[in-house]
């Protein structure tokens, strides 16, 4: 009989115009602007280029090196500091008028750079002309120890190098393997959300609001039948939903990035992740379809279940910001045993070629024994008629 209640809620539901908004546009959307903004915020600079104002002419090896960069103009403005201002250059240059002179008596004096640090293009540049001059500090320093006949090893004892343990390719898509897994558990937790909550809104509240409850409890179906029936229902939305969102993220990424799909290449493990990932998302919309339940049960109307449901989405983003800065190799076992938490941290992992078999266990585990905890709960309040009946 519960296949029967499962059928009846999954057409009313398909008819609805709202249900398939929400649980197939909004998902392709959203993965088609998360992707080519991320794509955008680690593609190489390419032909960007970058103004820099300039009052003076600068000294001719200081103009040399700067020219040698294919990103930075010059440019001489009467009033670099306003240009800078009204966002014909994005960064001044000020230097003494004597600067090569000052050089060549061996005077020091202050070179100035003027930005906005509020401005990304502005960051980059005044970043770009620190290391330029200390390149060329560097380089006047040596030119006047060997007229001295003095090793530069005396005032460079020793260089430091930063190496990263993932050497080559596999260095080079950390950064990117790093934006995939917090975007890839973002928008699976957020489109099992938002893909589950339109049924889950009319599927209890929305037939009391219609006073529709009554007759159906008047069925042959047991109310445990009826419950079970429409959590089915909610839960494949959100499984939907779900496959939709991440089909659409790794499509859109394969097909439209070249630095994003780099991260993407797990070899042999390929299907293994995806095996472990479909899981987790069918567990996790199971979790979440009976949380939905739970507070459309509670609730005395559609509108009261809708201010309900946004705690919902905070749940789910929230630990986010705890895997975040935390690495793949790093989290401890506490945070895959923790509901909502967990899938945040499996995805992490799995998105750098980690499959942990405890990490995986805890995280399947722990997220069906909430699902059996909240069905006890929801199977208690289905079956006492104050909160069932229409108020």
């Amino acid at each position: 009989m519960w296949k029967t209640i499962f059928l009846k809620e999954m057409t009313d539901a398909l008819r609805d115009r709202k249900t398939l908004l929400l649980t197939v546009l909004v998902p392709l959307l959203t993965m088609l602007g998360l992707v080519f903004f991320y794509e955008s915020m680690i593609a190489d600079p390419g032909d960007t280029s970058y103004t820099v104002a300039v009052n003076e002419q600068l000294p001719a090896d200081m103009n040399q090196m700067v020219k040698e960069v294919k990103n930075i103009n010059l440019e001489t403005f009467d009033d670099p500091k306003q240009a800078v201002k009204d966002g014909e250059a994005n960064a001044y240059l000020e230097m003494p008028k004597e600067a090569g002179d000052m050089l060549q008596h061996h005077k020091s004096f202050a070179i100035k750079i003027h930005g906005y640090t509020t401005d990304d293009d502005s960051v980059i540049t005044v970043q770009m002309l620190q290391s330029l001059l200390e390149q060329y500090q560097n380089q006047v320093v040596e030119k006047r120890l060997a007229a001295d006949q003095i090793d530069t090893s005396v005032i460079h004892p020793f260089e430091v190098q930063s190496v990263d343990v993932e050497e080559g390719d596999e260095g080079e898509n950390g950064v990117t393997s790093m934006l995939l897994s917090i975007l890839l558990p973002m928008i699976l937790v957020t489109s099992v959300i938002s893909g589950a909550l339109p049924a889950a809104l009319d599927i209890v509240a929305g037939e009391k609001d219609r006073k529709s409850i009554e007759a159906l409890f008047l069925t042959p179906a047991s109310r445990l039948q009826i419950l079970i029936g429409k959590w089915l229902a909610v839960s494949m939305f959100g499984i939907l939903s779900g496959i939709v969102a991440i089909g659409m993220l790794l499509l859109s990424t394969l097909l439209f990035t070249e630095k994003l799909k780099q991260a993407l290449n797990f070899g042999d493990q390929m299907w293994s992740i995806i095996g472990v990932m479909f899981a987790a998302l069918i567990i996790f919309s199971f979790m979440v379809s009976m949380i939905e339940l739970l507070l459309s049960v509670i609730s005395g109307s559609v509108k009261e279940a809708q201010s309900y449901m946004s705690m919902i989405i905070t749940l789910g983003v929230l630990p986010m910001f705890f895997t975040m800065r935390a690495g793949a190799t790093q989290l401890d076992t506490y945070y895959f045993a923790v509901p909502f938490l967990n899938i945040h941290a499996l995805c992490k992992q799995l998105m750098f070629g980690i499959i942990d078999p405890v990490a995986v266990t805890l995280t399947l585990g722990s997220s069906a024994l909430a699902v059996v905890i909240l069905f006890v709960i929801v199977r208690s309040l289905f079956m006492k008629e104050k909160w069932m009946l229409a108020k």
